[in-house]
């Protein structure tokens, strides 16, 4: 298995959102989410370690685990900015997706709140810089 394949589809995912994200706010909030979960893959992938072995349940979900390691890794690398973005992207991935707190269509929600979207994308960015992942 090549660790690579996540790299790439960090990569696509990234391109993806910028291409719809003034007509599909939404899906590039859900996009950078997906682009980081794929960078921290990668990470783990390059490094040798299997996310998995966090699982302490039968029923937890790889994002649970996923979870588990950022909290960790944030540890490691000594920047507990690395978790304060994966979680960023993933609430508002969950936002966009699930419609969770929010009383409209996610399309009209993100397109009134541009911020939520921007930030995102700086969000992924910082993830890419501690992680010294280059996705261009």
């Amino acid at each position: 298995m090549t660790c690579d394949r996540y790299l790439e589809q960090a990569k696509i995912n990234e391109q993806a959102a910028r291409s719809i994200q003034q007509s599909y706010p939404d899906w590039a909030v859900t996009m950078c989410f997906y682009a980081a979960l794929h960078l921290i893959e990668h990470y783990a992938c390059i490094k040798g370690f299997d996310i998995e072995q966090y699982k302490e349940q039968d029923q937890e979900s790889r994002h649970t685990t996923r979870r588990k390691y950022v909290d960790d890794l944030a540890v490691q690398l000594r920047s507990r900015n690395l978790r304060i973005a994966y979680t960023y992207l993933e609430q508002e991935s969950r936002k966009a997706r699930y419609l969770k707190d929010i009383t409209t269509n996610a399309k009209l929600y993100y397109t009134k709140h541009k911020d939520k979207v921007t930030e995102s994308f700086e969000n992924l960015r910082k993830i890419k810089q501690l992680l010294g992942t280059d996705l261009s």
